[in-house]
């Protein structure tokens, strides 16, 4: 039986200066950011619309996302654990495959009021005749929508994406390591 290898995408990491989260962190924090970093890679790779990641891959991808990040390979197993926590939640399903959803983009960049924005994941979902956009920021906190900074910055990117889409609902959420979706 031919073997079959994925070959995972290249993501060029951004700048610190240009990150959203983690730029100015503490050492101490240092791997702590970098497993963020792992497992929202992961969840791009799993998310990518009608090419979604085989459950049977994600154990490769979070060993690939580790590496490149340069965590230890035991972090692969904490890795697969927060992104399955997702995958396989039922609040968060909706927002990396099914028939709902029309569109979706990982890191999307936006400009808003002269600041640089850059979004976890931007979704359209199809409800009926309408257009329903969701503004998702992963948060591996378990109550992310506690901390003001991370809820004033959620409000900034639902406005920006609101402007954009007249007409369209626009909805803001954390997706925490837990596999929870915090509304706004």
């Amino acid at each position: 039986q031919p073997a079959r290898v994925t070959v995972l995408p290249h993501r060029q990491a951004p700048a610190a200066a240009a990150l959203p989260r983690g730029a100015g962190a503490a050492p101490d924090n240092a791997a702590a950011a970098r497993l963020g970093q792992a497992v929202h890679r992961v969840l791009e790779w799993a998310g990518q619309p009608g090419h979604a990641m085989p459950r049977s891959e994600w154990s490769f991808a979070c060993q690939a996302a580790a590496r490149a990040l340069g965590l230890p390979a035991a972090a692969a197993t904490r890795v697969l654990a927060l992104a399955s926590s997702v995958l396989d939640s039922p609040e968060c399903t909706r927002f990396f495959s099914g028939p709902a959803l029309s569109w979706a983009g990982n890191e999307v960049p936006l400009a808003w009021r002269g600041e640089l924005l850059r979004i976890d994941r931007l979704v359209a979902l199809a409800e009926g005749d309408a257009k329903v956009w969701w503004v998702l920021d992963y948060k591996l906190q378990a109550d992310p929508a506690a901390m003001p900074g991370y809820r004033d910055q959620l409000q900034r990117y639902v406005a920006a994406v609101a402007l954009l889409q007249p007409g369209d609902r626009v909805h803001g959420a954390f997706i925490s390591g837990q596999g929870r979706v915090v509304p706004l």
